[in-house]
C-alpha cells in the first residue's frame, strides 16, 4: 500500500461509510492509524502552536487526487515557490474563521507564520526563511497538499 492523497481518501471514505471512529493497519513497515472526532462542530485551532494534538476530521473530505494543483515552474526567476514539507491538510490561520497569515500582495518578514500544515494530528507551523511579498496563494485554506507541492509563490526581499 503506497501512502498518498488517493490512499488517505480512501481510507476516510470508508471510515465515513462505515461510521468509524478509528482504524489501524499494518502491514510490514507500514503502519497507519486513524481516528476521527464525531464531533466536527467543536473542533478547534490553536493559536501559534508547534505541536497540538488535534482531531484528524479533516479527512474525510480531502481533494480528489486529480483535482491537486501540479506545481509548474515559476517563469520570472525573482519569484521564489514555497512548498509544503509534508503531506497534511493547509490552512492559513489558527482559527477556523481567522484572518489569514498572509494574503497576496502581503509583505512578511523571515520568521513570520505563512501558514500551518495538520500532519498526523500536529499542526505545523510553515516559517517564513526569507523575508518577501505574497504574490500568489496556490492552494485553498482545508485542501490536502502533497510533499513538495507549491504553497505560495512569492517576491523576496533582500
Amino acid at each position: 500500500m503506497e501512502l498518498n492523497t488517493k490512499t488517505l481518501s480512501e481510507l476516510a471514505k470508508i471510515m465515513s461509510d462505515q461510521k468509524l471512529t478509528s482504524m489501524e493497519i499494518d502491514q510490514g513497515n507500514l503502519k497507519i492509524k486513524l481516528k476521527r472526532d464525531v464531533q466536527l462542530k467543536d473542533a478547534h485551532f490553536p493559536e501559534r502552536s508547534h505541536a497540538l494534538e488535534t482531531p484528524v476530521h479533516h479527512l474525510i473530505h480531502p481533494v480528489p487526487e486529480e483535482e491537486i494543483k501540479t506545481a509548474t515552474p515559476a517563469a520570472d526567476p525573482s519569484i521564489t515557490e514555497i512548498k509544503s514539507p509534508m503531506v497534511g491538510v493547509f490552512y492559513q490561520s489558527s482559527k477556523p474563521d481567522g484572518e489569514a497569515f498572509v494574503t497576496i500582495g502581503q509583505s512578511f518578514s523571515e520568521g513570520d507564520t505563512l501558514c500551518i500544515i495538520e500532519a498526523m494530528k500536529l499542526m505545523n507551523e510553515i516559517i517564513a526563511e526569507t523575508p518577501g511579498t505574497v504574490v500568489e496563494v496556490c492552494v485553498e485554506n482545508g485542501q490536502v497538499v502533497e510533499y513538495g507541492q507549491v504553497l505560495y509563490r512569492i517576491q523576496e526581499r533582500r
